[in-house]
């Protein structure tokens, strides 16, 4: 699969950002998927020059993450930050073994989610597919979503309008849309979920178990080829909902959003909800050092910063300050503060596993032939 990675890089220009600072700037160069649109966040590039230093990130999705880092001859990035604990483990197993330096830093969180739109959730708590949290059919934001019987309508073929969805004329599968298995730490992950769950609740164990599960859910797992970031920026478009009603996201895209569209049209917007999966998988962004100096010295900085802490928690991430807590409790109080209501705290949902990293890829390649 690293092989089909590397092929998959694709050309692009690095995105610097240069802001008028008195003294020398120190410029630490990095390559990281979605989570880039932390770095690209001005306040954030504001408080970073504050420290005299510049950020420079070029942007991949995570599989391409570990496949640049890991295929590079000449040490160009100081750090990497993929999105996901696959693509972090592939990255530190193989500098370790080829003893290269690494150090890893946890600095937020994010949980995978199903951005949606009102008509369809509420077509699914129509069928028992998904359940509203606090609020009414018209002012719900989230939702916990039947993680099976989502996946079993699919398999089933029923489309939208098979099962009732009202006001809309939709003929297409009952089906989430990801930025792709092969790229993405989202697709890869909801990959995952989808064959925990068609394994009965239980991650696969062996290439048997991958191969026959992979028959089963790769008509189900549709990507777009578009990196997160972007299949985000489109679902908040008006024609987000003609191109995928329903788009695997991270929590924290949504927040962020939701905020922003409070702060400036003084509402929240409610024709946008967001579906929890029951089972959830609680992603882990890595920041990984590759080189001593610069890249030790950023990290060092995100994680004690008290303004860079912040300015994560205003981005919607969970900030990680103590490995039994996920920084849940500071967002959501946060967003209620900024005037976005935050989702009911849950207490009764799975906490889903991923198949170990060999089988995971052997899972990718199966369902869209990423070697």
């Amino acid at each position: 699969m690293l092989a089909a990675l590397v092929a998959l890089v694709c050309a692009g220009a690095s995105l610097v950002v240069l802001v008028a600072r008195p003294g020398p700037v120190v410029t630490i160069r990095g390559i990281m998927a979605s989570k880039q649109d932390f770095f690209n966040d001005e306040k954030v590039q504001d408080l970073l020059l504050e420290h005299h230093i510049r950020v420079e990130v070029t942007p991949r999705g995570s599989g391409e993450v570990a496949a640049e880092v890991l295929g590079q001859k000449t040490e160009a990035y100081d750090f990497a930050f993929p999105s996901g604990q696959p693509a972090a483990d592939l990255i530190r197993k193989e500098r370790s073994r080829r003893r290269l330096y690494n150090r890893t830093t946890y600095l937020f969180t994010s949980p995978i989610v199903l951005a949606s739109y009102r008509e369809y959730a509420e077509t699914l708590v129509g069928r028992g597919a998904a359940e509203r949290h606090s609020g009414g059919p018209g002012d719900a934001l989230y939702y916990t979503l039947k993680t099976a019987k989502f996946v079993e309508l699919g398999r089933r073929g029923r489309t939208w309008n098979d099962i009732g969805i009202k006001g809309i004329t939709n003929g297409n599968r009952v089906l989430a849309r990801t930025s792709g298995v092969c790229r993405s730490n989202s697709g890869l992950t909801y990959l995952g979920l989808v064959a925990y769950v068609v394994n009965g609740s239980k991650p696969v164990q062996t290439e048997t178990e991958v191969d026959q599960v992979a028959k089963e859910i790769g008509p189900l797992v549709t990507g777009t080829g578009m990196p997160e970031s972007e299949l985000f920026s489109v679902y908040v478009t008006p024609e987000g909902k003609s191109q995928g009603p329903i788009v695997v996201v991270y929590e924290h895209q949504f927040f962020a959003y939701q905020q922003e569209h409070r702060r400036t049209t003084g509402r929240v917007d409610t024709e946008r909800v967001l579906l929890y999966p029951e089972q959830e998988f609680q992603t882990d962004p890595v920041y990984i050092s590759l080189k001593r100096g610069n890249g030790d010295r950023l990290g060092r900085l995100l994680r004690t910063d008290p303004g860079l802490r912040r300015r994560m928690m205003e981005l919607g991430f969970r900030v990680v300050d103590d490995p039994s807590d996920p920084g849940t409790r500071p967002l959501y109080g946060l967003l209620e503060d900024n005037g976005v209501p935050a989702p009911d705290e849950r207490t009764d949902y799975t906490r889903a596993e991923l198949p170990k990293l060999d089988l995971l890829e052997r899972l990718a390649d199966k369902v869209d032939e990423c070697r």
